[in-house]
Protein backbone atom coordinates (compact mmCIF):
# COMPACT_ATOMS: atom_id res chain seq x y z
CA UNK A 1 0.00 0.00 0.00
CA UNK A 2 1.18 3.59 -0.63
CA UNK A 3 2.57 5.39 2.42
CA UNK A 4 0.16 7.68 4.27
CA UNK A 5 -0.03 11.34 3.36
CA UNK A 6 1.75 13.86 5.55
CA UNK A 7 -0.98 15.12 7.92
CA UNK A 8 0.72 18.53 8.09
CA UNK A 9 -0.68 19.37 4.66
CA UNK A 10 -3.92 20.88 5.94
CA UNK A 11 -4.62 23.17 3.01
CA UNK A 12 -3.87 21.10 -0.09
CA UNK A 13 -7.02 19.99 -1.90
CA UNK A 14 -5.08 17.77 -4.31
CA UNK A 15 -2.02 15.58 -3.94
CA UNK A 16 1.14 17.57 -4.50
CA UNK A 17 2.86 14.80 -6.34
CA UNK A 18 1.14 14.60 -9.69
CA UNK A 19 1.24 18.41 -9.49
CA UNK A 20 4.51 18.60 -7.62
CA UNK A 21 7.44 20.95 -7.21
CA UNK A 22 10.74 21.56 -8.94
CA UNK A 23 13.42 23.28 -6.90
CA UNK A 24 14.71 26.32 -8.78
CA UNK A 25 18.47 26.87 -8.72
CA UNK A 26 19.55 30.40 -9.64
CA UNK A 27 22.87 30.61 -7.77
CA UNK A 28 24.66 27.25 -7.65
CA UNK A 29 27.31 28.16 -5.10
CA UNK A 30 29.18 25.21 -3.56
CA UNK A 31 26.88 25.19 -0.52
CA UNK A 32 23.80 25.18 -2.77
CA UNK A 33 25.19 22.28 -4.80
CA UNK A 34 25.73 20.42 -1.54
CA UNK A 35 22.17 21.19 -0.37
CA UNK A 36 20.72 19.50 -3.46
CA UNK A 37 21.11 16.20 -1.59
CA UNK A 38 18.84 17.41 1.21
CA UNK A 39 16.18 18.50 -1.29
CA UNK A 40 16.23 15.06 -2.93
CA UNK A 41 16.06 13.31 0.44
CA UNK A 42 12.91 15.28 1.19
CA UNK A 43 11.20 14.01 -1.96
CA UNK A 44 11.76 16.79 -4.48
CA UNK A 45 13.77 15.00 -7.14
CA UNK A 46 13.86 17.53 -9.97
CA UNK A 47 15.55 20.91 -10.33
CA UNK A 48 14.56 23.83 -12.55
CA UNK A 49 17.27 25.85 -14.30
CA UNK A 50 17.13 28.65 -16.84
CA UNK A 51 19.46 29.80 -19.56
CA UNK A 52 17.43 33.02 -19.93
CA UNK A 53 16.59 36.05 -17.75
CA UNK A 54 20.12 37.43 -17.54
CA UNK A 55 20.98 38.97 -14.20
CA UNK A 56 17.95 37.41 -12.49
CA UNK A 57 17.91 33.61 -12.61
CA UNK A 58 20.09 32.76 -15.64
CA UNK A 59 22.87 30.21 -15.22
CA UNK A 60 26.02 30.24 -17.31
CA UNK A 61 27.34 27.07 -18.90
CA UNK A 62 29.71 26.19 -16.07
CA UNK A 63 26.97 26.62 -13.49
CA UNK A 64 24.52 24.44 -15.40
CA UNK A 65 27.21 21.80 -15.88
CA UNK A 66 27.82 21.66 -12.11
CA UNK A 67 24.09 21.29 -11.43
CA UNK A 68 23.85 18.50 -14.01
CA UNK A 69 26.78 16.62 -12.51
CA UNK A 70 25.34 16.84 -9.01
CA UNK A 71 21.88 15.78 -10.19
CA UNK A 72 23.43 12.81 -11.98
CA UNK A 73 25.02 11.62 -8.75
CA UNK A 74 21.77 12.09 -6.81
CA UNK A 75 19.52 10.41 -9.37
CA UNK A 76 17.63 13.67 -9.94
CA UNK A 77 16.38 15.20 -13.18
CA UNK A 78 17.32 18.73 -14.31
CA UNK A 79 14.71 20.77 -16.16
CA UNK A 80 16.04 23.48 -18.45
CA UNK A 81 14.33 26.57 -19.83
CA UNK A 82 16.33 26.85 -23.04
CA UNK A 83 16.68 30.37 -24.42
CA UNK A 84 19.95 32.25 -24.96
CA UNK A 85 19.78 34.95 -22.30
CA UNK A 86 22.79 36.89 -23.57
CA UNK A 87 21.31 37.20 -27.07
CA UNK A 88 17.88 38.16 -25.72
CA UNK A 89 19.42 40.80 -23.47
CA UNK A 90 21.25 42.36 -26.42
CA UNK A 91 18.10 42.41 -28.56
CA UNK A 92 15.99 43.87 -25.77
CA UNK A 93 18.55 46.60 -25.09
CA UNK A 94 18.66 47.52 -28.76
CA UNK A 95 14.87 47.46 -29.04
CA UNK A 96 14.32 49.72 -26.08
CA UNK A 97 16.93 52.15 -27.42
CA UNK A 98 14.98 52.22 -30.69
CA UNK A 99 11.80 53.10 -28.84
CA UNK A 100 10.09 49.73 -29.06
CA UNK A 101 7.30 49.48 -26.49
CA UNK A 102 4.46 47.32 -27.87
CA UNK A 103 3.85 43.66 -26.92
CA UNK A 104 4.87 42.46 -30.38
CA UNK A 105 8.48 43.28 -29.55
CA UNK A 106 8.53 40.65 -26.85
CA UNK A 107 8.45 38.00 -29.57
CA UNK A 108 10.87 39.85 -31.84
CA UNK A 109 13.50 40.01 -29.10
CA UNK A 110 13.17 36.29 -28.24
CA UNK A 111 13.59 34.64 -31.69
CA UNK A 112 13.56 30.94 -32.50
CA UNK A 113 17.33 30.89 -32.90
CA UNK A 114 17.71 31.85 -29.23
CA UNK A 115 15.75 28.73 -28.25
CA UNK A 116 17.35 26.42 -30.82
CA UNK A 117 20.89 27.39 -29.79
CA UNK A 118 20.19 27.10 -26.07
CA UNK A 119 18.53 23.71 -26.54
CA UNK A 120 21.56 22.37 -28.38
CA UNK A 121 23.89 23.83 -25.75
CA UNK A 122 21.93 22.40 -22.84
CA UNK A 123 21.92 18.98 -24.49
CA UNK A 124 25.69 19.19 -25.06
CA UNK A 125 26.32 20.07 -21.41
CA UNK A 126 24.11 17.20 -20.26
CA UNK A 127 25.94 14.81 -22.56
CA UNK A 128 29.28 15.97 -21.17
CA UNK A 129 28.00 15.53 -17.62
CA UNK A 130 26.52 12.11 -18.35
CA UNK A 131 23.23 13.35 -16.90
CA UNK A 132 19.63 13.04 -18.06
CA UNK A 133 17.94 16.30 -19.05
CA UNK A 134 14.39 17.52 -19.56
CA UNK A 135 13.83 20.55 -21.82
CA UNK A 136 10.68 22.44 -20.85
CA UNK A 137 8.13 24.21 -23.07
CA UNK A 138 9.67 23.43 -26.47
CA UNK A 139 8.15 25.71 -29.11
CA UNK A 140 9.85 25.22 -32.46
CA UNK A 141 10.94 22.65 -35.03
CA UNK A 142 14.64 23.44 -34.61
CA UNK A 143 14.56 22.63 -30.89
CA UNK A 144 12.62 19.43 -31.63
CA UNK A 145 15.28 18.41 -34.13
CA UNK A 146 18.04 18.98 -31.58
CA UNK A 147 16.22 16.66 -29.16
CA UNK A 148 15.64 14.05 -31.87
CA UNK A 149 19.31 13.99 -32.79
CA UNK A 150 20.37 13.69 -29.15
CA UNK A 151 18.01 10.79 -28.60
CA UNK A 152 19.25 9.13 -31.79
CA UNK A 153 22.79 9.28 -30.33
CA UNK A 154 21.53 7.45 -27.28
CA UNK A 155 21.42 10.46 -24.98
CA UNK A 156 18.89 10.39 -22.14
CA UNK A 157 17.04 13.54 -23.14
CA UNK A 158 13.37 14.42 -22.78
CA UNK A 159 11.16 17.29 -23.85
CA UNK A 160 7.86 18.99 -23.06
CA UNK A 161 5.63 21.30 -25.04
CA UNK A 162 2.42 23.15 -24.10
CA UNK A 163 -1.01 23.59 -25.71
CA UNK A 164 -0.35 27.24 -26.53
CA UNK A 165 2.56 26.29 -28.77
CA UNK A 166 0.53 23.55 -30.45
CA UNK A 167 -2.47 25.79 -31.14
CA UNK A 168 -1.56 29.50 -31.12
CA UNK A 169 0.94 31.42 -33.25
CA UNK A 170 2.79 34.70 -33.41
CA UNK A 171 0.05 36.38 -35.42
CA UNK A 172 -1.69 37.32 -32.15
CA UNK A 173 1.05 39.86 -31.44
CA UNK A 174 0.02 41.93 -34.46
CA UNK A 175 -3.15 43.17 -32.76
CA UNK A 176 -3.19 46.94 -32.34
CA UNK A 177 -5.12 46.48 -29.10
CA UNK A 178 -2.67 46.35 -26.19
CA UNK A 179 -4.81 44.12 -23.98
CA UNK A 180 -5.28 41.55 -26.72
CA UNK A 181 -1.61 41.35 -27.65
CA UNK A 182 -0.33 41.50 -24.05
CA UNK A 183 -2.51 38.51 -23.15
CA UNK A 184 -0.13 36.31 -25.18
CA UNK A 185 3.19 37.56 -23.81
CA UNK A 186 4.93 34.47 -22.45
CA UNK A 187 8.40 32.94 -22.62
CA UNK A 188 9.34 31.46 -24.92
CA UNK A 189 6.89 33.42 -27.08
CA UNK A 190 4.46 32.00 -29.59
CA UNK A 191 6.11 31.04 -32.87
CA UNK A 192 5.40 30.95 -36.58
CA UNK A 193 2.49 28.63 -37.31
CA UNK A 194 4.64 26.26 -39.38
CA UNK A 195 6.24 24.94 -36.17
CA UNK A 196 2.99 23.41 -34.94
CA UNK A 197 3.10 20.41 -37.28
CA UNK A 198 6.57 19.51 -36.01
CA UNK A 199 5.43 19.68 -32.39
CA UNK A 200 2.38 17.47 -32.98
CA UNK A 201 4.50 14.96 -34.90
CA UNK A 202 7.11 14.93 -32.13
CA UNK A 203 4.45 14.09 -29.54
CA UNK A 204 3.09 11.23 -31.63
CA UNK A 205 6.61 9.92 -32.34
CA UNK A 206 7.79 10.18 -28.73
CA UNK A 207 10.49 12.80 -29.36
CA UNK A 208 8.54 15.01 -26.96
CA UNK A 209 7.26 13.03 -24.00
CA UNK A 210 4.89 15.38 -22.18
CA UNK A 211 2.48 18.30 -22.50
CA UNK A 212 2.57 20.73 -19.60
CA UNK A 213 1.07 24.20 -19.34
CA UNK A 214 3.59 26.62 -17.78
CA UNK A 215 0.45 27.90 -16.05
CA UNK A 216 0.59 31.60 -15.04
CA UNK A 217 -2.86 33.06 -14.25
CA UNK A 218 -1.99 36.75 -14.56
CA UNK A 219 -4.91 39.15 -14.82
CA UNK A 220 -5.40 41.87 -17.40
CA UNK A 221 -4.59 44.43 -14.73
CA UNK A 222 -1.25 42.76 -14.09
CA UNK A 223 -0.48 42.58 -17.80
CA UNK A 224 -1.18 46.32 -18.05
CA UNK A 225 1.98 47.04 -16.05
CA UNK A 226 3.82 46.86 -19.36
CA UNK A 227 1.55 49.18 -21.35
CA UNK A 228 4.48 51.53 -22.04
CA UNK A 229 7.29 48.97 -21.91
CA UNK A 230 6.92 45.43 -23.25
CA UNK A 231 9.64 44.18 -20.90
CA UNK A 232 7.37 44.91 -17.93
CA UNK A 233 4.48 42.71 -19.11
CA UNK A 234 4.33 39.66 -16.82
CA UNK A 235 5.27 36.59 -18.85
CA UNK A 236 2.78 33.72 -18.95
CA UNK A 237 -0.80 32.70 -19.54
CA UNK A 238 -3.32 30.42 -17.80
CA UNK A 239 -3.73 26.88 -19.06
CA UNK A 240 -3.95 24.25 -16.34
CA UNK A 241 -7.74 23.77 -16.59
CA UNK A 242 -7.93 23.67 -20.37
CA UNK A 243 -5.05 21.29 -21.16
CA UNK A 244 -6.95 18.00 -21.30
CA UNK A 245 -9.86 19.36 -23.32
CA UNK A 246 -7.67 21.17 -25.83
CA UNK A 247 -5.52 18.10 -26.42
CA UNK A 248 -8.53 15.87 -26.83
CA UNK A 249 -10.36 18.16 -29.25
CA UNK A 250 -7.34 19.24 -31.32
CA UNK A 251 -5.27 16.10 -30.81
CA UNK A 252 -7.44 13.00 -30.54
CA UNK A 253 -10.50 14.24 -32.45
CA UNK A 254 -8.30 15.78 -35.12
CA UNK A 255 -6.39 12.52 -35.60
CA UNK A 256 -3.04 13.93 -34.44
CA UNK A 257 -2.87 11.76 -31.32
CA UNK A 258 -4.32 8.39 -30.43
CA UNK A 259 -6.27 8.12 -27.16
CA UNK A 260 -3.29 6.21 -25.74
CA UNK A 261 -0.91 9.00 -26.83
CA UNK A 262 -3.19 11.51 -25.07
CA UNK A 263 -3.04 9.62 -21.79
CA UNK A 264 0.68 8.99 -22.14
CA UNK A 265 1.73 12.62 -22.65
CA UNK A 266 -0.58 14.03 -19.97
CA UNK A 267 -0.37 11.39 -17.22
CA UNK A 268 1.81 8.31 -17.62
CA UNK A 269 4.99 9.88 -18.96
CA UNK A 270 5.12 12.70 -16.38
CA UNK A 271 4.65 10.14 -13.60
CA UNK A 272 7.45 7.96 -14.98
CA UNK A 273 9.86 10.84 -15.52
CA UNK A 274 9.35 12.48 -12.15
CA UNK A 275 9.37 9.51 -9.79
CA UNK A 276 5.65 9.02 -9.19
CA UNK A 277 4.96 5.86 -11.20
CA UNK A 278 3.22 3.50 -10.49
CA UNK A 279 1.52 5.30 -7.62
CA UNK A 280 0.39 7.94 -10.11
CA UNK A 281 -0.05 7.95 -13.87
CA UNK A 282 -1.67 4.54 -14.23
CA UNK A 283 -4.59 2.42 -13.06
CA UNK A 284 -3.18 -0.83 -11.73
CA UNK A 285 -3.50 -2.64 -8.39
CA UNK A 286 -1.76 -0.56 -5.72
CA UNK A 287 -1.94 2.76 -7.55
CA UNK A 288 -3.83 5.71 -6.11
CA UNK A 289 -7.06 5.43 -8.14
CA UNK A 290 -6.72 8.95 -9.50
CA UNK A 291 -9.29 8.91 -12.31
CA UNK A 292 -10.57 11.47 -14.79
CA UNK A 293 -13.94 10.55 -16.25
CA UNK A 294 -13.86 12.32 -19.58
CA UNK A 295 -17.01 12.86 -21.64
CA UNK A 296 -16.04 12.97 -25.34
CA UNK A 297 -19.40 14.55 -26.20
CA UNK A 298 -19.45 17.23 -23.52
CA UNK A 299 -19.04 20.73 -24.98
CA UNK A 300 -17.24 23.63 -23.34
CA UNK A 301 -16.69 27.25 -24.38
CA UNK A 302 -13.39 28.56 -23.06
CA UNK A 303 -14.38 32.04 -21.93
CA UNK A 304 -12.66 33.16 -18.72
CA UNK A 305 -15.90 33.46 -16.74
CA UNK A 306 -16.75 29.83 -17.51
CA UNK A 307 -13.45 28.56 -16.08
CA UNK A 308 -11.97 28.30 -12.58
CA UNK A 309 -8.43 29.68 -12.95
CA UNK A 310 -9.03 32.92 -10.99
CA UNK A 311 -8.15 35.21 -13.88
CA UNK A 312 -10.07 37.37 -16.34
CA UNK A 313 -7.90 36.17 -19.21
CA UNK A 314 -8.54 33.20 -21.48
CA UNK A 315 -6.07 32.77 -24.34
CA UNK A 316 -8.74 30.67 -26.08
CA UNK A 317 -11.70 33.01 -25.53
CA UNK A 318 -14.67 31.95 -27.63
CA UNK A 319 -13.20 28.56 -28.57
CA UNK A 320 -15.64 25.67 -28.22
CA UNK A 321 -14.28 22.24 -27.41
CA UNK A 322 -15.96 18.92 -28.11
CA UNK A 323 -14.89 16.77 -25.14
CA UNK A 324 -14.42 17.87 -21.53
CA UNK A 325 -13.80 16.23 -18.12
CA UNK A 326 -16.96 15.39 -16.19
CA UNK A 327 -15.71 13.90 -12.91
CA UNK A 328 -12.37 13.58 -11.15
CA UNK A 329 -11.56 11.08 -8.42
CA UNK A 330 -8.50 11.43 -6.21
CA UNK A 331 -7.48 8.21 -4.47
CA UNK A 332 -10.96 6.88 -5.22
CA UNK A 333 -12.89 9.86 -3.83
CA UNK A 334 -14.67 12.50 -5.89
CA UNK A 335 -12.84 15.80 -6.15
CA UNK A 336 -14.99 17.02 -9.06
CA UNK A 337 -18.54 15.92 -9.83
CA UNK A 338 -20.28 16.97 -13.01
CA UNK A 339 -17.77 19.75 -13.55
CA UNK A 340 -17.95 21.21 -10.03
CA UNK A 341 -15.26 20.98 -7.37
CA UNK A 342 -16.45 19.01 -4.34
CA UNK A 343 -13.14 18.43 -2.58
CA UNK A 344 -11.93 20.02 0.63
CA UNK A 345 -8.68 21.55 1.91
CA UNK A 346 -6.70 18.75 3.48
CA UNK A 347 -7.86 16.13 0.98
CA UNK A 348 -4.43 16.22 -0.64
CA UNK A 349 -0.88 16.30 0.55
CA UNK A 350 2.74 16.31 -0.51
CA UNK A 351 3.99 13.03 -1.97
CA UNK A 352 7.71 12.39 -1.91
CA UNK A 353 9.04 11.32 -5.28
CA UNK A 354 11.61 8.62 -5.97
CA UNK A 355 14.99 8.95 -7.65
CA UNK A 356 14.51 6.12 -10.10
CA UNK A 357 15.99 7.75 -13.21
CA UNK A 358 14.31 6.86 -16.47
CA UNK A 359 17.05 5.86 -18.87
CA UNK A 360 14.91 4.99 -21.85
CA UNK A 361 12.24 6.97 -23.61
CA UNK A 362 9.01 6.44 -21.64
CA UNK A 363 6.95 6.93 -24.77
CA UNK A 364 8.29 3.58 -25.98
CA UNK A 365 6.78 1.72 -23.04
CA UNK A 366 3.66 -0.36 -23.56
Amino acid sequence: MPPPLDPANRYAAIDLGSNSFHMLIDDPRPDVIEEMATIVERGVTSFKTLLAYKGIVMLDDAQLFRVLERARDLGALVNVHAENGHLIDELVTAGRAAGWTAPRYHALTRPEVAEAEATQRALALAEAAGAPIYVVHVTCARAVEALRQAQARGQVAFGETCPQYLLLDEGVYESEDFETAARYVLSPPLREKSNQAALWAALAAGTLQTVGTDHCPFTQEQKARGRDDFTQIPNGLPGIETRMGLLYHHGVRAGRLSPSDWVRVTATNPARLFGLYPRKGTLIPGSDADVVIFDPNRRKTLDAEALHMNTDISPYAGWELHGWPRDVLQRGRFAVEDGEFVGQPGDGGFIARTTEVVTTNPSRYD
